[in-house]
């Protein structure tokens, strides 16, 4: 349940929320220092008027951009991400020397932490990764499958949806009945706080 899981966990789904209001991809991150202190914390903004290039208005990246290397060491800091990265977040991620990964959930469509285990550059990067799952990656997929359904009946494909659904079947089907009567679209319409509508997606199982 919400009240379970840690404040920076809770800082980056937040995010992700921010994101889903907004009607953006529903990923969070949120960075913290080696004493548990938050630096940055950012979303996915692809559907916000301002964003110039909204196919990499990603969460992770947007964090990283900003970090003044200067004055934090980012060896020593920590990303937690909702959403295991993208090709670009990860190579961000690798190419500013962020060694500590904590990801909520796996994703099968387009995920690229692998790499930290098969490509060279990555391998040297000593990344410490780890997933979280479990009740975390459940409601991270529910929400973003709610997400790709509403895309669907936009004329997308389904691909990303399914890929979602293989990972986690739970998910894939708590989406759907939440769907049914969109009711996570009236949540956020309500500005319902996302304590709630985690533990709402969790007492679905």
């Amino acid at each position: 349940m919400w009240n379970d899981i840690s404040v920076q966990w809770q800082t980056a789904f937040e995010e992700a929320w921010k994101a889903f209001c907004e009607g953006s991809i529903p990923i969070g991150a949120a960075l913290f220092d080696e004493n548990g202190g938050l630096i940055l914390k950012d979303h996915n903004r692809a559907n916000l008027p301002d964003t110039v290039n909204r196919l990499i208005a990603h969460a992770e990246a947007n964090i990283l951009r900003r970090l003044d290397t200067d004055r934090y060491d980012p060896k020593k800091l920590t990303l937690y991400t909702t959403m295991e990265p993208c090709p670009m977040c990860m190579g961000t991620a690798s190419m500013s020397n962020i060694r500590h990964l904590r990801s909520a959930s796996h994703d099968p469509h387009c995920g690229m932490v692998h790499l930290s285990e098969t490509e060279p550059y990555y391998i040297g990067k000593a990344t410490d990764y780890t997933f979280e799952c479990g009740d975390m990656e459940l409601v991270q997929l529910t929400v973003q499958s709610y997400y790709e359904l509403r895309c669907i009946d936009n004329g997308s494909s389904r691909n990303v949806f399914d890929s979602f659904g293989e990972q986690c079947p739970d998910a894939s089907g708590i989406s759907k009945r939440l769907y049914e009567d969109k009711a996570l679209d009236r949540f956020a319409e309500k500005g319902t706080a996302f304590g709630t509508v985690f533990d709402h997606i969790l007492s679905m199982k």
